[in-house]
């Protein structure tokens, strides 16, 4: 049985190594080739060279030796710029052997692959044309495995010419001045006397670089054949050899990035049925899904994919730190793996940008990104792997860039201390950015951050270590809404009450449709404790949503969401509100205050009311009232010492104050009218006393007040509560927002 393609020296072209060459090579092989085709079997490429070289030397006319021996040479040498005397001794080998052997198809694209290392683009397009002529010929006489090979190194070398032109742009001079003052701050670029490239001057003024996106010339469609016949030969590669994963593996990266997820998702498919154990198939599968937007799907792909997987690539899926700042990092580290686990799942719990959906997205994103990481930038046979690639550290932490082109035609880059022909990539996320930029030596595939683009990269990791724009959600609107916290049923619970408005219009919602809404509760380390997730109709009148939940003292989080009824692959806005929540709790016994509840009205449904069921509240759900509404209240006191007949005395002290901490009620009514007079330059002073029964620990208070016209802005009502027996004090203060509603 043959070896793995992936397991023969890192390179992908030398499966004829192992295989009869046609064309001249019908005598019956020499004893030490024989025993070096057995050492290549074995892994001992050393050993097999010395094999090779003794049959060179002692059968000057057998054209298969020096083939394999020039496959062996041009494997090793691979793609490192200090290898160039091995690739140039392959070169001289496969001279030879196509003097004895003729044109041998596998010995053509052997050869092709080697020209196209040693950047002789021309040669190689030459060769390979002969070779997929003679492929042609030969095609009846080879196996489906070498047929599929064939083709493979086919792909490979368009591969290769494909990606010195894929995003190619010219920058012409209009277009390419990009400066700011950024520049002479940044430490990297001192004692560069001014002359700063273009490439360095883009990482350091994005804004700058941005603008001049609309100027540059592109020229990718010159060599969109180069595509075609490339993406043709991976998957007829795929086609004829069914296990040839490294052809579909390189076809789905080169759809992905044509966003051809359909062609994509039929040769994932056909990957997992093919090879339903490999980490890799479902590993990619969860790739495509997830760019589609069927999530739930994706999340039982990644979790087959991680299933499946050696440790130390689950430890990659697991690790988190990539995306935490400095001091998220140390905590990290410094927590041992039960930690670990409560801070990513917390991360991934805090960043999910949409709790609507039981799918997780910013996780799956997290895997989504070291896939695609692994698919476009690893390269297995050579033990790398694409999320240790600078390429693949940048996108896993900052995802698909926003515009991105390399640059130039007849570019240099400066590599090992001397200038080459090369390119410079450029991923731009953003108008205002980041951006990074990458250097690339022509032909070669694999490329680094520029010196500037590393110092940024480097800084980021403190201040800005990730970043997540959710694909579907267009855009985040404010999701107005109102809290308060009351006391219980029982005293060791309290009655968190939300209160909001679906911001309909913002969300383009038309009477007539649907929105989907929820609301959400978690712990303190973001495990969800409660949700509600609700289809409401829209009318003339925007629906108004109330939720009631009772909760142990602690510390919570919740969310707020709401969006257009739609199918779930489809983008659209989303109103949303995420904070943290205290509840203090309200059972020691002590004196105490609810939250002010702002509502519109309040209204009495007993001539003395002394339980909450005896009025009927219109809550504000947004926090907002016009410059010219009054504002109504209602809260509870707790705690307040009662007599032997169950009668409370205390004080009430109440104030609307703005940010000068000036009281600006005028009018108060509560059951009657009272008016308070401002006594001349003295501020008015809103209290009154009361004796009122108790009813299960507590009393209850309500009020309307009149203010005067006030500018738009914050205000605050304030709420002092002093128990006249016990000389106890409690406090409670709401921020509300006034605004001109014209």
């Amino acid at each position: 049985m043959l070896p793995s393609r992936s397991l023969l020296f890192g390179s992908a072209a030398v499966f004829w190594l192992l295989v009869p060459a046609a064309a001249g090579r019908a005598q019956e092989p020499p004893t030490p080739y024989s025993e070096a085709l057995q050492l290549i079997e074995a892994g001992d490429t050393v050993a097999a060279i010395g094999k090779l070289v003794e049959t060179n030397r002692e059968f000057p006319d057998f054209g298969p030796a020096y083939l394999r021996l020039g496959s062996i040479l041009s494997a090793r040498a691979g793609e490192l710029e200090s290898n160039f005397p091995e690739r140039r001794r392959a070169r001289r080998l496969f001279e030879r052997a196509r003097e004895l052997m003729g044109d041998d198809p596998e010995l053509l694209v052997e050869y092709g692959l080697l020209l196209r290392r040693m950047q002789l683009k021309g040669d190689a397009e030459r060769v390979l044309q002969r070779a997929a002529d003679a492929a042609a010929e030969e095609a009846s006489t080879m196996s489906p495995h070498d047929r599929a090979e064939l083709h493979y190194q086919l792909a490979l070398i368009y591969e290769a010419w494909w990606e010195d032109w894929k995003n190619l742009v010219m920058i012409p001079s209009s277009a390419e001045p990009v400066a700011c003052s950024a520049i002479r701050q940044t430490p990297v670029l001192e004692g560069s006397g001014g002359n700063v490239t273009h490439w360095d001057a883009s990482v350091i003024c994005p804004e700058r670089w941005a603008q001049q996106l609309d100027g540059l010339v592109h020229l990718a469609d010159l060599k969109s054949n180069e595509r075609e016949r490339m993406v043709e030969h991976f998957r007829r590669a795929f086609e004829i050899d069914p296990t040839f994963t490294d052809a579909a593996f390189r076809l789905m990266g080169h759809l992905a990035e044509a966003d051809e997820w359909e062609a994509y998702m039929q040769v994932a498919h056909e990957l997992v049925a093919r090879l339903p154990e490999s980490s890799r198939a479902h590993l990619f599968l969860g790739l495509g899904l997830h760019q589609v937007g069927r999530e739930n799907e994706a999340d039982t792909a990644f979790d087959a994919a991680i299933a499946r997987m050696s440790e130390e690539d689950r430890a990659v899926f697991e690790d988190i730190t990539p995306l935490l700042g400095e001091s998220g990092r140390d905590l990290y580290w410094s927590a041992d793996s039960a930690g670990r686990a409560r801070i990513q799942r917390l991360f991934f719990a805090s960043s999910d940008p949409l709790f609507l959906t039981e799918a997780r997205e910013r996780r799956l994103e997290h895997y989504s990104r070291l896939a695609w990481a692994e698919l476009k930038f690893g390269d297995p046979a050579r033990g790398l792997r694409g999320w240790n690639s600078e390429r693949g550290d940048i996108w896993v932490r900052y995802g698909r860039p926003w515009r991105m082109y390399q640059c130039c035609y007849g570019g240099s880059i400066t590599s090992t201390g001397r200038t080459v022909e090369g390119r410079h990539e450029y991923w731009g996320y953003g108008p205002r950015g980041p951006v990074f930029v990458f250097s690339r030596q022509l032909t070669y595939r694999y490329a680094r951050l520029t010196e500037v683009a590393r110092y940024t990269a480097d800084q980021m990791r403190i201040g800005r270590p990730q970043m997540y724009r959710p694909k579907m959600i267009t855009e985040v609107v404010d999701y107005p809404h109102q809290i308060a916290r009351f006391r219980g049923s029982e005293p060791v619970y309290t009655r968190v009450e939300i209160y909001s408005a679906p911001p309909v219009a913002e969300l383009g919602v038309v009477p007539g449709a649907r929105i989907e809404t929820g609301a959400f509760l978690f712990d303190a380390a973001y495990k969800e404790l409660w949700a509600r997730r609700l289809s409401v109709p829209v009318d003339e009148t925007p629906p108004g949503l109330s939720y009631t939940i009772e909760v142990p003292a602690g510390k919570f989080y919740y969310g707020l969401e709401a969006r257009r009824e739609l199918e779930d692959q489809e983008a659209r806005a989303l109103a949303r509100a995420r904070d943290s929540l205290a509840v203090p709790g309200f059972s020691d016994g002590g004196l105490a205050v609810s939250d002010i509840l702002m509502a519109d009205a309040v209204r009495a449904l007993a001539e003395r009311p002394t339980v909450r069921d005896d009025l009927r509240i219109w809550p504000n759900r947004s926090l907002r009232y016009d410059s010219r509404d009054p504002i109504s209240v209602y809260f509870e006191v707790y705690g307040a010492r009662a007599d032997d007949d169950g009668i409370a005395r205390y004080r009430v002290e109440f104030a609307v104050e703005d940010a000068e901490s000036r009281n600006l009620v005028q009018r108060v009514a509560r059951g009657i009218t009272q008016l308070f007079s401002r006594g001349g330059e003295q501020e008015p002073e809103v209290s009154w006393e009361r004796e009122t029964p108790v009813v299960d620990g507590r009393s209850v208070e309500y009020l309307s007040v009149e203010l005067p016209d006030l500018d738009p802005g914050d205000y605050a009502v304030r709420v002092k509560i002093t128990d006249l027996v016990s000389g106890q004090e409690a406090l409670a203060e709401r921020v509300f927002r006034v605004i001109d509603g014209g």
